[in-house]
């Protein structure tokens, strides 16, 4: 079993992240590679200006933009939101979903946004599950041990909890053997990171009877140094009281507990509210000559420690573009937003998906016209450390991911320092608020906040610190959203490429499985190429529009450039429609959206290793094609629970993934977004335990794999014929204009 978790964590984790996809069992061929060294090639890749060099139309308002930027007022505002105990839950520093902490910061930034001169500015509240961490204590007797843990998101030990410590190593399955938890604390060592999230863990200490569970990091999250603490969302119930700790807190726990000091007490103050929370979204906005359409720029305020770039520096950097386009006099076509969001990093319990619950109530109760009128959103996380390459790179849905390159082309941009942009701009995930705004119709961009160093370092621990800090970074990201913005709030029809739906659908389309399944192919396909066509049609539209709006403003004519706005506005109401349906298109891939049935045909595929392992007595291979290799990557490697931990805690986090069980309001933005679910986990679990036996019968278990694969292709199959009516609906949408 140890084997196995080796193997594949570096897999497991890949995948977590969205760093690569899977392509069944075969990989895809790669395209050749252009001539020049990596050193010249990576020179192509970046751009750096040291002003705003195009000669578009609104050059001269983002350069006056630029000019007019208050650098010392963003970092000030950030360090005060870090900092300011007035905004903290408890001397880590917290400020948690629905808390008073949460709600104080709420009414300061309310009147910060009037401070600085927005409009209609309004705290909206929206519903949450509260979780507010007030204090903690561990100690153990005969010791002079003395922590103050960090709180996971449930209830806390309703006074002190005494009780037994056990040591359960890695917190699998086979850590509880022979050892009488029932009642107790268990402690344990986490990879949260490379084998499995915070839930798993702590359903496993539950199910052995468990009183608390204390965690430290012995891998992944919380690298810095031995004494960072990491927390991550629980995505989970509220099963026991779960804590964290350092390693070097741990090891000297563990040398207490080698002499014989095992009675220990813990106190969790925390209080925990399933329904019962309020958490506000802030909004204010620059009122535009318009308000048909509108421009969100947005961060989020909830934060673990002191959380500086995540995300008080995106806070920072959202009213630092707001107040240097007031101050530089800007007057914009369209409203422009400045959105600050509550309990982004948790705000609902008992999911899989419990984060983003501001941003997600916001759109889908609170403001639900936006989905309608608002034609780019620009969600900001993390914005103010300097990378491991030293450039920075932003995110977008499918349909915007040529903008970032045109803007930047444009010489639209000026970058600060030795810091770089990159020219290509990579998919969006689920990992922020912009997911939430995307299932109802908003197109978004978000910076790519994913680092090699940070994120294993400094994410979710008090080293997300002020010592982060680039100025030069923070600077380049505040130049490149109001350069956006300006962008999109100029140019009359928004440059929403449709094609890239169409070429991402066939791109994730594999022709064998599908056809297996008794998917009609050429019909998928002709419904792919007639939205392909019916985009490609949209896309000469916008661009005559945006071109003789351009002639337009040089000629200085008035009436032209009111009559092609109008116009254009008219047509970014069909783009924006036809966006809003394909976005039924989409599914949620672990962390990945993307198009098509990569999750399916993923299942089938790995099915068929797992049927012809356990034919052939490979149960774990050599090149990880094995029965169970195989088995653990099912339902979005989700069934790796299956290996490394019991069958009843497995089959109760199995259950958050199954797509008939999801409400609403628990699910979010995963919500009809997921493929169902293969349930063989409990078949894997015991092929993995008896597999080496001598009287091992492997044809037992075939069957099982082969009803679930027929279950697969019979999914894919009505999937297929759902996507092709989809697909028709954006066709028609789009040919109606």
């Amino acid at each position: 079993m140890k084997k196995v978790v080796f193997k594949s964590a570096a897999l497991l984790m890949c995948l977590i992240m969205g760093l690569f996809t899977l392509a069944g069992c075969g990989s895809q061929e790669s395209s050749s590679s252009p001539e020049g060294t990596d050193e010249q090639k990576a020179a192509e890749e970046v751009y750096k200006s040291d002003s705003v060099t195009s000669d578009m139309f609104m050059a001269d308002d983002i350069q006056k933009f630029v000019d007019t930027v208050d650098l010392d007022y963003g970092y000030n505002l950030t360090h005060t939101l870090a900092y300011d105990e007035k905004y903290w839950d408890n001397d880590l520093g917290w400020r948690s979903a629905g808390s008073d902490a949460e709600h104080a910061c709420a009414d300061f930034l309310e009147q910060e946004m009037k401070d600085i001169g927005l409009s209609d500015v309004e705290k909206v509240g929206v519903d949450c599950d509260k979780f507010q961490f007030n204090d903690s204590s561990f100690t153990l007797e005969g010791t002079d041990i003395d922590l103050t843990p960090a709180a996971y998101q449930c209830s806390g030990t309703d006074g002190d909890l005494k009780a037994e410590i056990v040591d359960c190593g890695a917190g699998f399955e086979a850590d509880y053997d022979g050892k009488d938890v029932e009642g107790k604390i268990v402690l344990a060592g986490v990879n949260q990171w490379d084998e499995a999230w915070i839930d798993v863990y702590i359903r496993e200490a539950n199910e052995h009877g468990a009183a608390a569970l204390v965690t430290y990091s012995v891998g992944g999250y919380g690298t810095a140094n031995d004494d960072t603490v990491n927390v991550q969302d629980i995505c989970c119930a509220d099963y026991i009281p779960t804590v964290a700790i350092s390693k070097n807190q741990a090891d000297e726990v563990l040398a207490a507990m080698k002499k014989g000091n095992t009675n220990a007490v813990l106190n969790v103050d925390a209080d925990f509210e399933d329904n019962g929370g309020t958490t506000y979204n802030i909004a204010g906005k620059i009122k535009g000559k318009s308000s048909d359409q509108q421009i969100i720029v947005s961060g989020h305020y909830d934060k673990y420690w002191y959380g500086f770039q995540d995300d008080c520096a995106a806070i920072g950097l959202v009213f630092t573009v707001a107040k240097a386009m007031i101050d530089a006099g800007y007057e914009p076509e369209n409203d422009i937003v400045f959105v600050a969001h509550g309990a982004e990093e948790w705000g609902v319990s008992d999911s899989c998906a419990d984060w983003t619950t501001g941003a997600w109530q916001m759109i889908d109760s609170a403001k639900t016209d936006w989905g309608g009128k608002t034609i780019a959103m620009l969600n900001c996380e993390l914005p103010g450390f300097k990378t491991d390459s030293g450039n920075l790179g932003f995110a977008a849905v499918p349909e915007y991911r040529n903008i970032v390159d045109k803007v930047l082309k444009e010489g639209l941009v000026q970058t600060a320092g030795d810091v770089g942009l990159l020219y290509e701009t990579v998919d969006a995930t689920t990992m922020e608020d912009g997911v939430s705004y995307r299932w109802h119709g908003v197109p978004y961009f978000i910076n790519s906040f994913l680092d090699d160093s940070f994120m294993p370092k400094n994410y979710h621990t008090a080293e997300d610190n002020e010592k982060t800090y680039d100025a030069d970074s923070f600077n380049t990201n505040i130049n490149t959203y109001g350069a956006l913005a300006i962008y999109f709030d100029s140019m009359p029809a928004i440059e929403l490429d449709l094609t890239q739906a169409s070429k991402d659908i066939m791109g994730n389309f594999d022709k064998d499985v599908e056809t297996e399944a008794g998917v009609d192919v050429e019909a998928y396909k002709a419904a792919a190429d007639e939205m392909s066509t019916a985009a490609t049609s949209l896309n000469d539209k916008i661009k005559d529009v945006n071109d003789r709006y351009i002639e337009a403003v040089a000629a200085e004519d008035e009436d032209a450039i009111a009559s092609i706005r109008a116009e254009g506005t008219e047509l970014n109401k069909t783009t924006l429609e036809a966006f809003a349906a394909a976005q039924q298109l989409v599914r949620v891939e672990g962390t990945d959206v993307t198009y098509g049935h990569t999750v399916m045909t993923g299942n089938v595929n790995n099915l068929t290793g797992v049927i012809e392992g356990l034919k052939a007595g490979n149960y774990w291979g050599e090149k990880g094609d094995g029965a169970l290799d195989c088995a653990l990557m099912l339902n979005q490697i989700t069934d790796y629970n299956f290996i490394i931990m019991g069958v009843e805690s497995a089959k109760a986090g199995a259950a958050l993934y199954h797509p008939e069980s999801f409400t609403a309001k628990d699910s979010q933005f995963i919500y009809q977004r997921m493929d169902d679910y293969i349930d063989v986990g409990e078949t894997t679990h015991e092929v993995n335990l008896t597999c080496e036996n001598e009287d091992f019968d492997a044809e037992k278990f075939i069957p099982v794999y082969e009803k679930a694969r027929e279950d697969a292709l019979s999914y894919l199959k009505d999937y297929a014929q759902t996507d092709i009516e989809n697909m028709n609906e954006v066709t028609g949408i789009l040919s109606a204009e």
